[in-house]
């Protein structure tokens, strides 16, 4: 029974996630965790809702419990390439970098199809001004998946910075 509740409150946490109810996304989660504490998916959930918490409020402490979740989900499934992808983008937001990059790093090394990792690990070059190697990280990621013209914006904007710079 605890397992069918367990997925039923992961499913409800995906939902809240996706229409950007993190409060709510947190709670489902934890009561996810609480019925089923080996499921690394619900651990990356909360932690995607803490992050957006952070986001949204500036409340640094979310980032911390995000990392928190993230390093647990990581004990239970340490070849999980989406969690270290997760993990660099809140080490970001911490402005962490070198720590960003490494999980980065080892998000690509289990799959160098995340387009996400790309994209994040490109985002940390440019805020460490290595706009050459952000640029380049970032048309593999539009290579990987052309959908994004956030990127696109992203790799304009590192092209005028670097520019600027030299």
């Amino acid at each position: 029974m605890s397992q069918n509740e367990a997925l039923e409150y992961k499913k409800s946490g995906n939902r809240n996630l996706n229409n950007n109810n993190f409060d709510q996304a947190v709670t489902d989660f934890t009561q996810a965790i609480n019925l089923n504490p080996n499921d690394a998916e619900v651990y990356l959930g909360r932690a995607t809702a803490y992050f957006g918490i952070a986001v949204m409020s500036d409340d640094t402490s979310s980032l911390d419990r995000a990392i928190g979740d993230l390093d647990q989900a990581l004990k239970l499934n340490p070849d999980f390439a989406d969690v270290y992808s997760a993990r660099g983008r809140v080490y970001s937001g911490k402005r962490e970098y070198d720590k960003a990059l490494e999980d980065y790093n080892h998000a690509i090394q289990l799959n160098p199809d995340d387009y996400d990792a790309y994209s994040g690990r490109g985002g940390v070059y440019i805020a460490k001004k290595e706009y050459d190697r952000g640029i380049k990280d970032l048309e593999t990621s539009l290579r990987i998946n052309p959908n994004q013209p956030e990127t696109r914006q992203i790799i304009e904007m590192a092209q005028m910075m670097q520019k600027m710079q030299n």
